[in-house]
């Protein structure tokens, strides 16, 4: 499944890159759509590497590809909590636009990130493993540090989502968050850790169409005050 599940993936991301592009040009928000474009280029890398396991064998180059995968996921994976509060921001929730709320928003995705670098990616070693039929590098023993930050970073894309679909905005974000947390307990329990990945994809894609959407009834709200 993994040979075939990883490379679809890649293609995937790369046409999601492209329509994230094309959103960022037409009307998202800047800050918004350059943390989008960030987390969805990341995941394509990160099943770019996975997929390269099914010709590669075991070396130097292909371990430091990995390390790589852990380092973007501790890195970019944390700015998915400002563009929470961002989303939120483009319902109009007056709120979302105060300089103390994006502050407590900034500093908890610093944190995240300095917790996830210190306590994980900096003391990360990797060993070789075949699953299903492909090469990867999986740490060797796991910091709770990891679990921690996807925790916040899910809780503020949950309440963003709750908050975007009361404010009557798209409910896509709400149910790629849903589907993200639903794919994250079966993937063990089915003995298929890689379905956590398509999960991620459906999360993804998620982001961008709540973006495009949100995006959009804000043009419409403009022309309708300029008509």
């Amino acid at each position: 499944m993994n040979a075939f599940l990883h490379p679809l993936l890649a293609a995937a991301y790369a046409a999601l890159l492209a329509y994230g592009i094309a959103v960022l040009r037409r009307d998202a928000s800047p800050g918004l759509g350059l943390m989008l474009l960030a987390v969805t280029a990341a995941l394509l890398w990160d099943n770019l590497v996975l997929a390269a396991g099914a010709w590669l064998g075991p070396g130097e180059g292909f371990e430091r590809a990995h390390h790589s995968r852990f380092w973007l996921h501790a890195c970019v994976t944390p700015l998915l909590v400002p563009a929470s509060l961002a989303f939120v921001r483009q319902t109009g929730a007056a709120w979302a636009n105060r300089p103390s709320v994006w502050l407590g928003a900034l500093l908890a995705t610093a944190g995240l990130i300095v917790l996830e670098l210190m306590a994980s990616v900096s003391r990360l070693a990797l060993k070789p493993a075949v699953e299903h039929g492909i090469l990867t590098y999986e740490p060797v023993g796991r910091s709770p540090a990891g679990a921690w930050m996807i925790a916040v970073v899910m809780c503020a894309l949950l309440i963003a989502g709750w908050i975007v679909f009361r404010r009557g905005g798209p409910s896509a974000l709400l149910a790629g968050t849903f589907a993200m947390l639903f794919g994250g307990a079966l993937a063990p329990l089915a003995g298929i850790p890689s379905l956590h990945n398509l999960f991620e994809f459906v999360l993804a894609v998620s982001l961008w169409i709540t973006a495009d959407r949100l995006a959009s009834r804000a043009r419409r709200g403009v022309q309708r005050l300029g008509d």
